[in-house]
């Protein structure tokens, strides 16, 4: 990184003396106002005055709008004047020097970090009236790699030449406005996925329809639609509900429907989130019990033991609900996590997330996905 760094810096000096070697004996047109750039006032550690001064002057020669003296000129000049260009940046200053090099503007300026950004301020002045003509100020990104370009987007911000859009737009700093700590952001999209089912309630899906089962795979497939809507937003962390309606298994007539509700986390720097709430659906249950003699469940209604007297005997065997397709259909609640990450493609939210479900009778785990439009309301 260092090492990039000072063979970037090192690229920009060679630039300066190049370009500025070049173009600076070129313009030497009697019909235009003459002019100089001294040094420039800078806070950056990066760049010394001089430099930054160099860089105003080339940028200054490529408009041909002045005739702009040599920066070895003006040593010359001020050395048989006895003047001193050394933390020239006032009027009173730039005027004195302006008259002893006998040029018509003076131009002057800044080049400052101020917090996340780097302001550039130039300044002409006229040597005869000792008056500033123009003073120009344009806030930029904080990226040290585009001084030059910056120095050129203002030079010409200043004269009135018509910057390139393209060059401009991302080195411009934007003031953005103050982040508000509760926005109203939906985000609402179908899901498509699938899980496989783990467990007793795996066991059950594969068990004969004859044995209250559904002779179904434990993998199932999933459709839903999810409804997402954020309620706090504060710099990169967003939290968020989401409800979802799941229908699982319909490729094996399975129709098993449910509802989840989750409180959200995301980044919205990376996309990546975190999810946890409870699940309510509909199962059938039955009261079944375990024959230990023959190792088979039961339903409880099914028991018809008799003594010899032909009296009822007691079912021995404890008697617990199960999930059964025999069964009363009953609510049931479960509890489902998710981690995921979101891709972005413009506006179009592309959600990727996996997660685990759980409930009494086993659990599944599984893969999901959606698309999704994100919008702002007012």
């Amino acid at each position: 990184m260092k090492r990039s760094y000072i063979i970037r810096t090192a690229g920009l000096f060679l630039s300066i003396l190049t370009i500025s070697g070049y173009s600076q004996t070129a313009d030497t047109d009697p019909t235009k106002p003459t002019a100089a750039v001294l040094n420039l006032y800078t806070n950056l550690d990066s760049l010394t005055p001089e430099t930054c001064g160099s860089l105003l002057r080339i940028e200054l020669v490529k408009t041909e709008k002045y005739s702009v003296l040599d920066r070895y000129d003006i040593l010359e000049d001020l050395r048989t004047k006895s003047l001193d260009l050394n933390d020239c940046y006032g009027k009173k200053c730039l005027s004195e020097i302006g008259r002893g090099i006998s040029v018509d503007k003076m131009f002057s300026g800044s080049i400052e970090q101020m917090g996340n950004k780097i302001v550039i301020s130039l300044k002409i002045l006229d040597v005869k009236d000792e008056t500033y003509d123009k003073t120009t100020i344009m806030e930029f990104i904080n990226d040290r790699n585009e001084i030059q370009t910056m120095v050129q987007l203002t030079i010409n911000t200043m004269l009135g030449i018509e910057n390139d859009p393209e060059l401009e737009r991302p080195l411009i700093h934007y003031i953005q406005p103050p982040e508000a700590p509760q926005v109203d952001i939906t985000n609402n999209g179908p899901r498509v996925g699938a899980a496989i089912v783990l467990g007793d309630m795996a066991d059950r899906m594969q068990a004969p329809i004859s044995e209250g089962g559904w002779g179904a795979y434990p993998v199932v497939s999933q459709f839903g639609y999810q409804i997402e809507k954020e309620y706090l937003s504060a710099g990169d962390f967003h939290a968020l509900i989401e409800t979802l309606f799941i229908l699982s298994g319909p490729e094996q007539r399975l129709f098993n429907p449910k509802l989840i509700l989750m409180n959200g986390f995301r980044s919205g720097r990376t996309g990546w989130e975190f999810a946890f709430g409870p699940s309510f659906g509909i199962e059938k249950e039955a009261n079944s019990y375990f024959n230990t003699e023959s190792s088979t469940w039961h339903l409880a209604s099914e028991w018809s033991e008799l003594d010899t007297n032909g009296n009822f005997i007691a079912n021995p065997y404890p008697i617990e609900p199960r999930m059964d397709k025999r069964g009363t259909p009953k609510l049931s609640a479960g509890w489902v996590m998710a981690i995921g990450k979101t891709f972005h493609s413009g506006h179009l939210n592309i959600p990727v997330n996996l997660f685990a479900s759980f409930n009494k009778h086993g659990w599944q785990t599984g893969l999901s996905l959606g698309f999704n439009l994100k919008k702002r309301k007012d």
